[in-house]
């Protein structure tokens, strides 16, 4: 098993230092190599994994303190991240001309963890609504996390995020805690606004913001918080959500003699997607003011509608569909996140340290999906044609991430193969044993 990272990769320098992050040189060193880390493995993202990626590596116990002991907080790390990607987003935006509008999408995912899982302080049972049907609910241990992301054109960033808890677990877990050390429970909606509530003073005044959401946030609450803050909202609504006084499903009903709007729609697959979509305007219960209500299908004879919310009334059907499907970018946040960074790979027990292990993850997605804006804007600035070998996605940085290591590391081996005129100090130095047994910090950090 080779050991890939010589040093730390330039840009990831750059770009770590570049945040101003409140952390002593060790710390920082140490949550530069463990991103470093994060990017270029292969492997579960264990502590023991990432650690074996270092040439100068350090002793497992010493990456474990980093999240156990070191008295640094994930939410130092998340601010600042959030302040610098938000400001660099405005910036772009205004220097590249694109539309004053501003897209923040909100959702949750959950980390699924093995069944038998059960001395993590943030993993617990969670209802899965994806993998649920309406006659059968499942259930799947993990934990729950929320996320925020900012779109304006093509620049695109995931800005915040938020662990969340079930009351239920914030109870057993103060039990064993002593004053000063309690955690408080905070219901999704209440963590939404509050990832709102830091960003609100960050958004300059003259850009448009559009708030999106799926149903299960589209609470009376949250629009009204919205509105209040001079944004709009779109999202998606429940069928038992009453509109003027009636049932949304109902209204489907009552209009099933009425024309539909056809709307086309982009898919993910560069093709395009037929609608038919009625429209309604009224106010919804608890909400004091008007708003437009879409009842959409994909076919006519379609008995499942969607519905969805626009406090925009001056926006089209159509309008309000295109900007609703700028959410996409947050799935495609949580499939990076879980599948290629290692989110729900960690095995740290205390909770603090999981918000830790949490925090270095969305740095290294930070830091990907920079430079992938900082390639794309370069090309519109200098009004190149992209190439083959432009950046197109997350995953070309990872790769390009990659390959500047792997060319670090051949041009170090072969200059220590010609100073030493040997192979094998080498082969000891960039070559790490493979071993069959686990090591304690792997199990429990």
């Amino acid at each position: 098993m080779i050991r890939r990272i010589v040093t730390n990769s330039v840009d990831l320098v750059k770009f770590v230092f570049a945040l101003g992050l409140t952390l002593s040189r060790p710390q920082k060193q140490h949550v530069l190599n463990l991103v470093d880390a994060f990017l270029v493995s292969d492997e579960r993202k264990t502590i023991a994994n990432l650690n074996r990626q270092l040439v100068e590596a350090k002793d497992d116990s010493s990456v474990a303190h980093t999240f156990r002991d070191s008295p640094w907080q994930a939410a130092d790390i998340r601010s600042k991240v959030l302040v610098f990607l938000v400001r660099t987003a405005v910036e772009l935006a205004r220097t590249l001309g694109l539309a004053k509008v501003i897209c923040l999408s909100i959702d949750d995912s959950l980390c699924v963890k093995d069944a038998a899982t059960r001395h993590l302080e943030g993993v617990a049972w969670h209802h899965d609504h994806n993998a649920s049907s309406k006659k059968q609910a499942a259930y799947k241990n993990g934990s729950v996390y929320l996320v925020c992301h900012l779109k304006i054109g093509f620049i695109s960033f995931a800005i915040n995020w938020r662990m969340y808890l079930r009351e239920k677990t914030v109870r057993r877990l103060n039990r064993q805690r002593g004053p000063g050390k309690r955690l408080k429970f905070r219901s999704k909606y209440r963590l939404a606004r509050q990832m709102l509530a830091e960003i609100a003073p960050l958004l300059p005044a003259d850009f448009q913001v559009y708030i999106l959401f799926d149903s299960w946030y589209s609470s009376a609450k949250l629009i009204k918080y919205c509105r209040r803050q001079q944004w709009h909202v779109i999202a998606g609504l429940k069928s038992n959500r009453c509109l003027n006084g009636k049932k949304l499903s109902q209204w489907n009903q009552d209009l099933r003699h009425t024309r539909y709007e056809q709307v086309s729609l982009p898919a993910a697959d560069s093709s395009n997607k037929t609608y038919f979509v009625r429209s309604l305007t009224g106010r919804l219960n608890e909400v004091s003011f008007d708003v437009c209500v879409l009842i959409s299908k994909r076919h006519p004879r379609s008995k499942s509608p969607a519905y969805f919310l626009c406090t925009d009334l001056s926006l089209s059907a159509q309008e309000s569909l295109v900007w609703y499907q700028d959410r996409w970018p947050i799935e495609v946040d949580n499939f990076y996140l879980k599948t290629r960074l290692g989110l729900a790979d960690y095995q740290m027990q205390r909770f603090e340290a999981i918000a830790k292990f949490h925090a270095l993850v969305f740095l290294a997605l930070a830091y990907l999906q920079y430079r992938l804006v900082q390639s794309l804007a370069a090309e519109k600035l200098a009004q190149q044609t992209p190439s083959s070998t432009s950046l197109k996605s997350v995953a070309d940085v990872i790769r390009l991430h990659r390959a500047e290591h792997e060319v670090i590391l051949l041009k170090t081996v072969c200059h220590m193969a010609l100073l030493h005129n040997s192979v094998s100090p080498v082969l000891d130095i960039f070559l790490r044993p493979f071993s069959t047994t686990t090591s304690p910090s792997e199990v429990t950090a």
